[in-house]
This record gives C-alpha cells, structure tokens and sequence, in this order.
C-alpha cells in the first residue's frame, strides 16, 4: 500500500514538474502552487469516480444502459454481459486517494511559506 502511494505521488510530482518546467509560467513557487493544487484536484476526482464505481452505486444505471445498447444493436449475450460494473473495475482507489490528499497538503504548506 505504501509503495503505491508513493508511486502515485511521484508520478503527480512528475506531472508537476513537467508542467512548470515546460510551460509558460516558469518555475516560481507560485506556480508550483497553483499546477499542484489542480493536478491534485483531478487526482482526487479520479479516485472519487473509481470509488463511485467500485461501490456499486452505478450498477443498476450501467446495466440499463448495456441492455437497450445489446437491443439496438442486436448483439448477443457474452461472459461479460452479467457482470455488474464494480466487478469489472479492478483499479484500488485508496492509494489514489491518498496521494492525493498528500499533494493537496503539499500545496497547501507551500501556500504558508
């Protein structure tokens, strides 16, 4: 768990980086600020939408949408077809989650300084 925390939040500081490194704004600590804050805040929507799919709260509406979809398009049933939608995603969110938060914290202590 803690190894993939700490790749996700190298991979967002990576992110980071590139982005102020080739951007138009230039390294200032201003700029890590702001590029931290929204790459972080993508970050936790994206395990925020994993969690939302991984506890089944959209099930029944991605069921619906694969039975009138296989109609109109007369397909047929394969193994796939009565799987709901939290066993398919496979994807852990709370390491994504987690590095979030921790980008965010980070963002925030640099807004302090």
């Amino acid at each position: 768990m803690f190894l993939r925390i700490s790749i996700y939040t190298l991979i967002q500081e990576a992110i980071i980086f590139g982005i102020l490194l080739f951007g138009k704004t230039g390294v200032s600590l201003s700029g890590y600020i702001d590029i931290s804050f929204l790459v972080a805040l993508i970050t936790l929507l994206v395990g925020l939408f994993v969690y939302i799919m991984r506890s089944g709260f959209l099930d029944r509406v991605h069921n619906g949408f694969r039975n009138i979809s296989r109609k109109i398009k007369r397909e047929e049933e394969n193994e796939f077809s009565n799987m709901l939608l939290s066993e398919l995603v496979g994807l852990p969110y709370a390491g994504i989650l987690i590095s979030a938060l921790l980008v965010m914290l980070t963002s925030i202590l640099c807004l302090f300084l």
